[in-house]
C-alpha cells in the first residue's frame, strides 16, 4: 500500500519527483519505477482539490502519492489524505506540540484525531491490503 515505506524500512534509497495536476503526466511517472511523487500546495498556485485527477490517475500504481500541505492544520492534512496521499510535509513544525499537533491529525482514534467521513466508493482499491490495514496507517 506504501511502496516508499516498505523500501525506507528495509534501509533502500528512494527516488521521486514533483508533481503537477497534469494527469497524463502522473500515469506516465507512475510507472517509471520512481518511489514517489510529491504533490506541492504550499509553493503552488494549485488548490489541493486540483489534485484529485492525478491521484486518481495514479491510484493501485506501485508509487507514493506526497503532499506538502500549506500549513499544520488538521483539515488541511485530513484532506491530503483522503486525497490520497500516503505521505505528508508539513511545513513550519518548530516545537513538540506542533509536531504531536500533527502526528494526531494524520491518524485515526484513539491514536489520533483524524476524522472518518466514512466509506466513498473510490476508496475501494486499497491494493493487496484491506480496510482495516488502511484505517491502521
Amino acid at each position: 500500500m506504501n511502496p516508499m515505506r516498505d523500501r525506507l524500512k528495509a534501509g533502500k534509497t528512494v527516488v521521486g519527483t514533483a508533481g503537477s495536476v497534469f494527469e497524463d503526466n502522473m500515469v506516465m511517472l507512475a510507472d517509471s519505477g520512481l518511489d514517489f511523487i510529491l504533490f506541492d500546495t504550499q509553493h503552488s498556485p494549485v488548490e489541493p482539490k486540483e489534485y484529485k485527477r492525478s491521484f486518481d490517475a495514479i491510484k493501485g500504481k506501485p508509487i507514493t502519492p506526497i503532499m506538502r500541505v500549506s500549513a499544520n492544520r488538521a483539515e488541511l492534512i485530513c484532506y491530503a489524505l483522503d486525497l490520497g496521499a500516503r505521505g505528508i510535509i508539513v511545513p513550519m513544525v518548530n516545537t513538540k506540540e506542533e509536531a504531536t499537533a500533527m502526528v494526531r491529525a494524520c491518524q485515526y482514534s484513539p491514536l489520533g484525531d483524524r476524522s472518518n467521513a466514512g466509506v466513498r466508493g473510490e476508496w475501494g482499491d486499497f491494493g493487496d491490503s484491506n480496510y482495516r490495514e488502511y484505517l491502521d496507517t
